[in-house]
């Protein structure tokens, strides 16, 4: 069964984002845009209370503590001089780290006659966030276009915005916009993608890279072959112009429906985008991800034996009996006003097994649903159809329903022919198994990425998702950290036996997208989109947001956990870590040994890393290597090491730095001490009042040797007997002692007595958070 759920070091705290107390019935807030600097961070979602209002159908929430408590703001503004404008949702949000500027993007009814798309400003004053001012990016008039599915990117180098969208008109067209005055005004648009796509666009992302590079990408379908394109443009002037057009990965697409219990009869699979401005190894480095199934529309779907509607069989208790492989054939009836009539058919699968269902004869002018269910009878898998009657009229191009699902486990599944028009109709359903081959996609949906440093040449997709066979995985979401780790998370069913309920999951890369860590949970709930209400279609959405704040990824999404209504949550990740306890500074004699410790913080619950620590010195001693530190997520590692001051070093400081790098090669910290060296210290002479340990006498030891140390003050003192792997062989003084030299004689046992091999150890001083030491060789 699915264990992806124990595979999570630490989920990290949920909170959900909008404020349902005065909304109604299944009001839905989902499909969610975010952006963060800092802890200063800023949600839009779809607000579905506009359908109860008649106001803006968009919202949009703050929190000034890193996501640990959010406020529900309202609306955005609207633009001044439009009375009628609305905000219609599909939001988006952008910030200018470098300013504290915050921007909100949404589609909107501009007036009774055009459509368009607005951006709205706002920004936190003493911890307070406030929108002050929203203007027209584009308009278009209703009869001639539609503006679709915005994105948008701020460029802190140079404040300038950047913003795409479809344009579906007389050519179907993927559109940029670039404002170089914080939004107030917006350039004519420059068309991305090519003539030959004109029709087949949709679902565009902008970026912008450190250097102020522009990228873009989107969705084409192909015209040709069975699978689909992501493309892809780069601007090196600022969106003032861009190159050729790139083909970035042809990719296999279930369109015909959304992930399960999605409620619209159709599911996008548009790619996300992401670029690395971390200052780290891969900073350019352009990641690009996208959902992609089986190569199912390969597969021959033929009529076979029939099977006949069978009344009654509106339930999944009366369900008509079937075999993969038959036509299902049957009636909706003429209905009541308020009834809708459904037939519904049972089938086998066994976990692994795949089907295929293809609806294509149904009744012109007739509404319906073809819908996918569970073993147990109601959790509601894939769905598709023409839930408005009035499009199913055209006999050229008939309503479909065309999908494949794959088990995830044993047993009875349902087809349910549902009607949503009161007119008798007739349907057939073909059925058929598939057998999934060598693509990438191994079921309805799995994740990929994919990554370039020019724009040009795009590395071996990578499957994301390590789940088993069956479970869905949606939407996709990309963004490089300020740690430089990828991250990416996505809608994840593999923690329902039926694969119905979704969690949200997450994965990093810290080598640049060649490998990816084991996926780990975000969600702390299920959500389960069967049962909670909503009075918007899609139900969740076209997509989740994820944002890069400078200290923590932050993950948002239409969260189902409710009964009542699909709600916006989001959950911060923390991508900070840390060196601490650097050790103080020391005076030492010419051939002492330096014992060093740190402290390796890793502040991300989710993930565990491997950390650097390199020494430099200013006046180049020999050093130990770059030490290697496992830190386990949300945990803390000691780090220890030694430093030989040279036997011909000179008195004076030397300044040793310890560097920590993260596991994606970018410099967290820098921690440093003096080392002072005075020649006088050779030995811990009789009423010295230094911190010293003299080297041991005699060196090399047959059988046993004698430590000289001096303390500047009384206090609490340890010395003890390490060998070279770090382990303390034998204690030799562990208390209070007074000022002043000192002596104690190591006799070569350890603590219980047993004299130690031949070799090379060292001797260990520690007092008042300092710590001495010397190399000694004992042979027999």
């Amino acid at each position: 069964g699915p264990a992806g759920a124990l595979a999570a070091l630490s989920v990290p705290g949920n909170v959900r984002c909008n404020d349902p107390t005065h909304d109604g019935t299944s009001a839905t807030q989902s499909e969610l845009g975010a952006a963060g600097i800092g802890n200063l961070l800023v949600v839009s979602w779809n607000n579905g209370q506009g359908f109860y209002t008649g106001s803006d159908i968009q919202g949009v929430g703050w929190s000034n503590d890193g996501g640990l408590t959010w406020t529900q703001y309202g609306a955005p503004p609207h633009p001044a001089g439009y009375a009628s404008f609305r905000w219609y949702g599909d939001p988006v949000v952008a910030a200018n780290e470098k300013t504290g500027d915050f921007y909100v993007a949404g589609l909107a009814q501009v007036d009774a006659s055009h459509n368009g798309i607005a951006v709205a400003h706002g920004r936190f004053t003493a911890g307070v966030f406030a929108m002050d001012s929203a203007w027209i990016v584009r308009k278009a008039s209703n009869l001639s276009a539609f503006l679709d599915k915005e994105w948008m990117a701020c460029d802190s180098s140079t404040g300038n915005l950047y913003v795409t969208n479809t344009t579906f008109g007389a050519a179907d067209t993927i559109d940029l916009y670039r404002s170089t005055n914080g939004g107030r005004s917006w350039s004519s648009p420059v068309t991305l993608s090519s003539n030959s796509d004109a029709g087949w666009v949709q679902g565009s992302r902008v970026a912008v890279a450190a250097n102020g590079d522009v990228e873009t990408a989107w969705y084409a379908a192909d015209q040709v072959t069975v699978e689909n394109d992501v493309r892809f443009r780069r601007s090196t002037d600022h969106g003032v112009s861009f190159g050729t057009q790139v083909t970035v990965v042809k990719f296999n697409e279930q369109f015909g429906t959304g992930g399960p219990a999605f409620n619209r009869d159709w599911g996008p699979n548009f790619p996300s985008l992401a670029v690395d401005r971390s200052g780290g190894p891969h900073t350019g480095r352009v990641f690009i991800s996208w959902p992609e199934c089986w190569r199912f529309l390969a597969t021959p779907v033929t009529v076979g034996t029939p099977a006949f509607d069978a009344e009654p069989n509106g339930s999944a208790a009366a369900a008509t009996p079937f075999t993969v492989g038959q036509t299902l054939r049957g009636t909706l009836v003429t209905s009541p006003y308020g009834v809708f009539d459904q037939d519904w058919y049972s089938f086998p699968l066994t976990a692994g097994q795949t089907m295929i269902a293809f609806a294509d004869s149904v009744t012109l002018g007739s509404g319906w649903i073809l819908r996918l269910v569970a073993p147990d009878g109601t959790q509601r898998l894939c769905r598709g159809g023409q839930a408005d009657s009035s499009q199913n009229t055209n006999a050229s191009y008939p309503a479909q329903a065309y999908y494949t699902f794959t088990a995830p486990e044993t047993g009875t599944y349902y087809l349910a022919m549902i009607a949503q028009s009161y007119n008798t109709a007739t349907y057939d359903i073909k059925t058929v198994f598939g057998t999934p081959g060598t693509e990438r996609g191994r079921d309805q949906r799995d994740v990929f990425a994919t990554w370039s440093d020019d724009g040009s040449t795009w590395s071996t997709p990578v499957r994301l998702n390590d789940d088993g066979i069956g479970y869905d995985q949606v939407y996709p979401e990309l963004a490089v950290g300020a740690d430089g780790a990828a991250y990416a998370t996505w809608f994840d069913h593999r923690d329902d036996p039926a694969g119905s309920r979704a969690n949200v999951y997450a994965t990093r890369s810290t080598d640049g997208g060649l490998t990816w860590a084991p996926d780990q949970l975000v969600s702390s709930a299920q959500s389960n989109f069967t049962t909670s209400g909503s009075n918007i279609a899609p139900n969740f959405g076209d997509y989740n947001g994820v944002a890069n704040t400078g200290t923590t990824l932050l993950a948002a999404w239409g969260d189902g956990r409710s009964t009542s209504s699909v709600d916006a949550w989001a959950a911060p990740l923390d991508l900070t870590s840390d060196l601490t306890a650097c050790p103080g500074d020391t005076t030492l004699a010419p051939g002492s040994t330096l014992a060093l410790g740190w402290t390796v913080a890793d502040h991300d619950v989710a993930f565990p890393g491997t950390y650097t620590v390199a020494l430099a010195s200013t006046r180049s001693w020999p050093l130990p290597a770059p030490g290697q530190v496992p830190v386990a997520a949300g945990g803390s590692a000691a780090y220890g090491t030694t430093v030989s001051v040279p036997d011909s070093a000179v008195d004076g400081l030397d300044t040793l730095t310890a560097t920590l790098v993260d596991p994606a090669g970018v410099v967290v910290k820098r921690c440093s001490l003096r080392v002072g060296v005075q020649s006088s210290l050779l030995a811990a002479s009789p009423g010295a009042r230094v911190l010293a340990l003299a080297p041991a006498r005699p060196n090399p030891a047959v059988g046993g040797t004698r430590l000289d140390y001096s303390l500047p003050a009384a206090g609490r003192v340890r010395l003890a007997i390490y060998d070279l792997a770090g382990a303390r062989v034998r204690t030799l003084v562990d208390g209070p002692q007074p000022a002043g030299p000192a002596s104690v004689r190591w006799d070569g046992r350890d603590e219980r007595g047993g004299a130690v091999r031949p070799g090379a150890y060292f001797a260990r001083l520690e007092y008042g958070g300092r710590a001495l030491a010397r190399t000694l060789v004992l042979t027999r």
